[in-house]
This record gives structure tokens, sequence and C-alpha cells, in this order.
């Protein structure tokens, strides 16, 4: 997904343009740097490296993997020179693999450039000779770099670069600055227009620790009646069973629910398939309201929440679960129980410190819902 991702967003000035100019098509985009095996990406992890921590990596993260430096070396081995240039987050377009077998390339994107809320882009770029290298540093995670979490254990990681750019014809001639101009009527540049040239790093073994006891997550879970002039509005939100003239059916019982972080770290509560578990009260029991249609949320939703704070959201039983036993006029006692799936996370949420693990269910306070 990550690859068909970066991807998407390399070809989107091309598809624009294309649009609004029909006579290029794609196979036209010149390669305008020599192929791949004119240069050598060397990776190297760098222990001792000086670079700031970042919000992300200041107590225990520190220690993560996620969180180590690497320096990325470019080597130009061909015999003409060649400008490298790139824009997005004004970080070179790297990014750093892991050695995963299930995966269709063997390989699954674990750090790379962040694509949003970095800032303006303004155009870096590099100049090497026959012979010469440039050296990035960076670490997995950034302020400009999104990183996964690593499970502790062995990992062989891999870097790549995919170079945008051009050859100098002849040696000292400004290749660059002619391509980046934008002529209007056209949306891009020309520089947008090339085939990219991707290479490859050496591969690198690195370790992730075992980081101490970070102790126990704690949740507290309340929830309330949402009243039936809003519900009416949530409920048709993914189900139209909650028509404005039967605002007080069961149909549209709809819940506000405040999850609280109680405990002393930050933690990513992640929401997929299940966290919630709703029952209703009859004959002194608790009674399961069964789901009826499966849950469609394939990609969990993962939502930092600091200690002390809670996250809120809504929760109704129009969203795929059997209503049948609340037709009948009455008043229904009805309880939710979280389900948290959670890990503690970096000191500004980005990352997970341990592995996501099952976390005690805990249930709210008891909902009475009239229906007329």
């Amino acid at each position: 997904m990550a690859h068909l991702r970066f991807k998407l967003i390399r070809l989107a000035p091309i598809y624009l343009y294309l649009f609004c100019c029909p006579l290029l098509t794609a196979s036209d985009a010149p390669q305008l740097l020599p192929d791949a095996d004119k240069f050598r990406l060397t990776l190297v992890e760098d222990r001792n490296s000086t670079l700031p921590l970042g919000p992300s990596c200041t107590g225990e993260a520190e220690q993560t993997l996620t969180c180590r430096a690497f320096t990325v070396t470019l080597k130009n081995l061909g015999k003409k020179v060649v400008r490298i240039s790139w824009g997005g987050c004004n970080e070179p377009e790297i990014r750093f693999d892991r050695r995963e077998p299930n995966s269709s390339s063997g390989w699954w994107p674990v750090s790379q450039i962040k694509r949003e809320n970095c800032g303006p882009a303004i155009w870096r770029s590099i100049r090497l000779k026959p012979g010469e290298k440039n050296e990035y540093v960076t670490r997995l995670i950034s302020s400009r770099r999104d990183a996964e979490a690593f499970a502790p254990g062995p990992y062989t990681l891999r870097a790549e670069w995919v170079l945008l750019g051009c050859t100098e014809e002849p040696e000292g001639t400004d290749c660059l600055s002619p391509l980046q101009v934008v002529r209007p009527p056209g949306p891009a540049s020309a520089f947008d227009f090339q085939e990219a040239v991707s290479v490859i790093s050496n591969e690198v073994r690195a370790e992730s620790p075992a980081l101490p006891n970070l102790g126990t997550v704690k949740f507290s879970f309340d929830a309330d009646v949402i009243p039936a002039s809003l519900a009416a509005k949530l409920a048709p939100m993914l189900r139209a069973k909650c028509p404005a003239e039967r605002v007080d059916s069961v149909e549209c019982a709809a819940f506000h629910y405040k999850i609280g972080n109680s405990g002393t770290r930050i933690v990513i509560w992640t929401r997929g398939c299940g966290e919630f578990f709703p029952e209703y009260l009859a004959d002194g029991q608790w009674r399961p309201v069964f789901q009826n249609l499966p849950c469609t949320l394939n990609v969990p939703v993962e939502t930092p929440i600091l200690p002390g704070s809670v996250v809120e959201g809504d929760f109704s039983l129009a969203w795929g679960y059997d209503i049948s036993s609340f037709r009948s006029p009455g008043e229904y006692t009805f309880r939710l129980t979280l389900n948290p799936t959670a890990c503690f996370a970096s000191p500004d949420g980005r990352f997970c410190l341990t592995q996501y693990h099952n976390e005690p269910p805990v249930t709210s306070n008891q909902l009475t819902f009239r229906t007329q």
C-alpha cells in the first residue's frame, strides 16, 4: 500500500498535466538522469550521531530502533555531472524498508517523508561530479519523517533514494533551473515530467532492544444517551434507518462516549472492529445486542491519549446491530463495554513503544432509552 501511495503521489502532477495537455502521454516522460547502475547508495547505522533527538525520541523512546540515526551516502559512479533535486517536505525522496518475506516485494516501508503538514516546499539540490558523494543523515523518525515501531529483535534494513534531476550537457550548464520554471497555462514545470531513477542501498542489520516495564495501561469509560433530536442526525451517517418521524425509535438509539487515560503515560488507542460490546438489561440480567452486519473498517484508527485526557465519539445501535428486541414502546436500559487495544506511546504519540495489547474490558455506566 505504501509503495502504491508513493507512486500515485509522484504521478499526480503528470496526471494533472495530461488532463490539461492531452498531447503528452506517459511514455513521453524522459529519463534525465543516468541509469541506477551509475550511482551507489550506501547505508550505515550511526549509533554515535549528534542529531537532535526531537520530541518523538525523549525518555525511553530514545532507546528504540525507530529513533536510531542512519547515514545514507549517494555516490556518482558515472562519467557525467548530475544535479539531483527535491522539494517534498524539504527532504530527499529516501525511504527505509525492512525485510518482510510475507510482502509482495519482500520488503516493507518503515520510514518515509511526511506528505502533509511539513511546511512550504522549497527546492533543494545537489551537484555531483564523477566520483563525488553526498551524505544524508536522519533518524528513522523526525519532524519531517514518519516511521513505524519495531518489536524487540533483529531486523534487516535498506534504503531507497528516488532520484529526480538532470545531467549537465555540456558540463557546467545549469540544466536544473530551466526545468523547474512553471510556464502558464501549465500547472507544473517540466521537472515533474521525467522518469525517476530508483537507487537501492546495501542491507544492514539493526537490533531493536526490549524496553523496561513501562507499567499498566488504565482506561476509564463513560457514556451518555444522545438526545433524540441529535441522534436523528447521527445515525443516518452510516445507515439510513433513522427517519425524522421516528426519532424516538430504537433505530435512533445513540450514545456519546468518553474514553479516558487514567494512567501516567501517553497511550495510543486503536479502534478497529469489536471495540464496543453493547448489552441490554432484561429480567435482571445483561444480555448482548448481537451484530447482524459485519464490520467494514479495514484499517484501524490510531488515537493518542495523553495522561488525564479523554477522547470522545458516538455509537449507535443502528450501525449493524440486531434491534428486533426493542421494537415495542417502552424503556430500555443499555450499557457498553469497551475492549481496548492499546500501547504505550512515544512522548508525542507518534509511534508505539510497546506492542499493541488487549487491555482488560471497561464497562460504562447504565444508559436508559425510552421508545415511543
